[in-house]
């Protein structure tokens, strides 16, 4: 049997007693860490919450391999792999499920909070508002010539129909490399410079959210000139680019990061008026 369990956000944090309960008779523990980013969690910590050893494994163990050592074990006995957040959020996860069904292997899924999950939770944005989520990922040519048009147009589409875009930005952990709140802004500013489609200046609103729900996360809100500058500490980071924004959300965003009512009043008419323009309408309707 192969179980794959999410940890959650934080550290050890959101742990559910039925992965704990899995744990107890598993043959073997795995940890995969490379697709994101948990504040304050330690393999030590782990081993001690779980009463067990934990194995690390790496993108070359479970994608370049196919996942060879924790199928293996899956096969012969029970193999629980942990990852970070809710385990299908990153298709790695879902790839290894397809290939241990394929074997004949029984599978269980154990979910947990997600970084969507947190980013709500952090901005008080409402779930039935967001539109297409997008990665944004590192350029390899500062030209950006090659870059995919994937993200902006996904932002386009969805500030055309007043909808919320959640950008993931990306995580190398095996060359140390995270990206930024603060890069990602830049990069939004620079995709407009290559493809100049009028979706991005410098006056669009930006959220960013740090280390979400942690006991030290930071929430930004403002023009996207401001947030290159941000400052909001360690990884991971989270962009988002709202659309139009209810008064619920906008009294939460508010008292949260304590920006002007004003700000976020004046970012809805130019999203309807972005709307407008595009002849679409919203996806979503309020309750």
């Amino acid at each position: 049997m192969l179980v794959v369990a999410g940890l959650g956000l934080c550290g050890t944090r959101d742990i559910s007693v039925g992965l704990l309960r899995e744990a107890e008779d598993a043959d073997e523990i795995f940890l995969e860490t490379y697709t994101s980013v948990s504040p304050g969690l330690r393999v030590e910590d782990l081993v001690s919450v779980l009463g067990r050893g934990v194995k690390l494994v790496t993108r070359k163990d479970l994608e370049d391999e196919s996942a060879r050592t924790v199928l293996e074990v899956a096969a012969r006995g029970k193999a629980l792999l942990l990852t970070i957040g809710n385990p299908l959020i990153a298709t790695t996860h879902s790839s290894i499920v397809v290939e241990a069904a394929k074997r004949g292997i029984k599978v269980r899924v154990l979910p947990a909070p997600s970084i969507i999950d947190g980013i709500i939770a952090s901005t008080g944005l409402h779930v039935y508002k967001f539109g297409r989520v997008v990665s944004l990922v590192f350029p390899e040519d500062p030209s950006l010539k090659n870059y995919p048009y994937t993200p902006y147009s996904v932002l386009k589409d969805n500030v055309s129909r007043g909808l919320h875009t959640i950008f993931l930005l990306d995580i190398r952990a095996d060359e140390g490399r995270y990206m930024l709140f603060r890069e990602a802004s830049e990069l939004l500013l620079r995709l407009e410079e290559r493809f100049q489609e009028n979706v991005v200046d410098e006056n669009t609103l930006v959220i960013g959210v740090a280390r979400a729900t942690a006991e030290d996360e930071k929430v930004f809100a403002g023009r996207i000139s401001e947030a290159i500058n941000a400052d909001l500490g360690n990884a991971p980071h989270t962009l988002i680019v709202p659309g139009e924004l209810h008064d619920s959300e906008i009294d939460f965003l508010h008292y949260k990061t304590g920006r002007p009512v004003e700000v976020f009043k004046s970012w809805n008419a130019k999203v309807n008026a972005k709307k407008k323009q595009s002849g679409t309408s919203p996806t979503w309707r309020e309750p």
